[in-house]
């Protein structure tokens, strides 16, 4: 089913709450990216083997830290919660971007 752009508009506008929660710079920057491929999921090959490595190394620091609030820091359960998901949605984005250069480039 098609959404509207009011729809596309408001399912990302709670990325705001979310990178307000965070204080994060790399998980606001990848909440960007991903509202771009939302709102634009054409992208050019070339385009999408830049940002698969960009999004991997996202999703690696998300997985450290994750790890970190759940073995080290164990004051804010919610941003474990919330890193290990990024990291997890990432990984499955990123997948979906290998997938696609490669049925470009055969």
């Amino acid at each position: 089913m098609e959404q509207t752009t009011l729809e596309l508009l408001n399912s990302v506008s709670e990325f705001t709450d979310i990178s307000e929660y965070m204080q994060d710079e790399e998980l606001e920057n990848a909440l960007a990216i991903v509202a771009k491929i939302i709102i634009n999921p054409d992208i050019p090959p070339a385009k999408a083997t830049s940002l698969i490595v960009q999004l991997q190394a996202y999703s690696t620091k998300f997985a450290m830290l994750a790890s970190w609030h759940a073995h080290v820091n164990k004051s804010d359960r919610a941003k474990k919660n919330i890193y290990y998901s990024a990291r997890d949605a990432i990984d499955r984005l990123v997948d979906s971007l290998k997938y696609s250069t490669r049925s470009y480039y055969g």
